[in-house]
């Protein structure tokens, strides 16, 4: 069907975005003279999404018919049928006469203004050059360690959710369960530099960024990083997870108090700076801090932030217990 209703020129199978532009830009160049500089509208018959849209546009600058288009009028919804799915592209010989009259102002909202198609100049990935360079290693205390983790978090992927569900959008579970995987797998495939804990550290980092998802992803990194940082510097593992602590609430804002993992995270890391080899103080704290949380009204940080009184007493953060959970794990090491 064209744009006014009348009937179609022909019925074709279901093809791909790519192949559809280039049938069409084939037609188009057909009618068209074989030089001159060109405006190009491309435009959108009121059903197609803004997505599609980029999509077609990058599928057009990939044909041979990018080289004479000066002016992209679009994507956007300027000749439509109301929800029509579909698209349509318009060109025009651009005469000094037409190319004034298209740049001229005019008091149309929806007309946009042609702009000249350029190349994006793409910057090269630095994650290469930032990845961290380790040699594997073994230490069977801190494999322990690492495995008692990573299965704590794991095991707890849907009680995590369905907690996150009642006060997020239920995925604290996913998140972490995504990042502790990630880890698990290196462990078993001896991966990991476990006699090197600041190296160790730094790469957990670096590996927490690229798979958890979220601001639980990106602060977990900068808690594992920081805390390498410091044990590199000579500081004990307490120091060091403190060191990443304080890192952690610099970036992200939150502090104890605010319904965060923080609540659990810090009385703990304090219980372990008083007494470094006491993993039971330390989940004491941890899950009295985690059971604070239940009892709170307002949360400071997280989505959490968003609910009202009702929504939060008596649900216990999920990045609170989550942390509980492992310095559990751990002290039942």
């Amino acid at each position: 069907m064209g744009i006014h209703g009348e009937p179609g020129a022909s019925t074709i199978a279901t093809q791909n975005s790519a192949e559809i532009v280039n049938l069409m830009v084939e037609k188009l160049t057909a009618a068209l003279p074989e030089t001159g500089r060109l405006a190009v509208m491309l435009n959108n018959l009121g059903g197609v999404s803004v997505a599609e849209m980029a999509i077609l546009t990058r599928e057009l600058a990939n044909t041979p018919l990018q080289a004479r288009i000066d002016w992209l009028i679009g994507p956007a919804s300027l000749v439509t049928a109301l929800d029509m799915k579909g698209f349509s592209l318009t060109a025009i010989v651009l005469e000094e006469s037409i190319e004034k009259a298209l740049l001229s102002d005019v008091e149309t909202a929806s007309w946009q203004k042609p702009v000249q198609p350029r190349t994006i100049n793409v910057v090269p990935s630095t994650l290469d050059s930032a990845r961290v360079d380790f040699t594997p290693s073994a230490n069977p205390q801190v494999g322990d360690y690492v495995a008692q983790v990573t299965g704590a978090l794991i095991d707890l992927e849907e009680h995590l959710n369905a907690l996150d569900a009642k006060v997020g959008d239920g995925d604290t579970g996913s998140t972490f369960a995504a990042g502790a995987r990630e880890i698990a797998e290196r462990l078993e495939r001896q991966q990991l530099p476990l006699n090197d804990l600041p190296t160790l550290f730094a790469l957990i980092g670096e590996r927490l960024t690229v798979v958890m998802g979220g601001s639980s992803g990106v602060l977990m990194s900068i808690f594992f990083t920081a805390a390498g940082q410091k044990l590199g510097q000579g500081a004990s593992v307490a120091e060091a997870l403190n060191a990443g602590l304080e890192q952690m609430k610099f970036y992200g804002g939150a502090d104890e108090g605010d319904r965060t993992m923080i609540d659990a995270l810090q009385p703990a890391l304090a219980a372990l700076l008083a007494e470094p080899e006491n993993l039971q103080a330390a989940f004491a704290a941890a899950q009295a801090g985690a059971d604070r949380t239940c009892q709170s009204s307002k949360a400071g940080a997280v989505r959490a932030s968003y609910l009202n009184s009702d929504s939060l007493l008596g649900n216990m953060d999920p990045g609170a217990h989550a942390v509980a959970m492992v310095f559990k794990a751990l002290a039942e090491r």
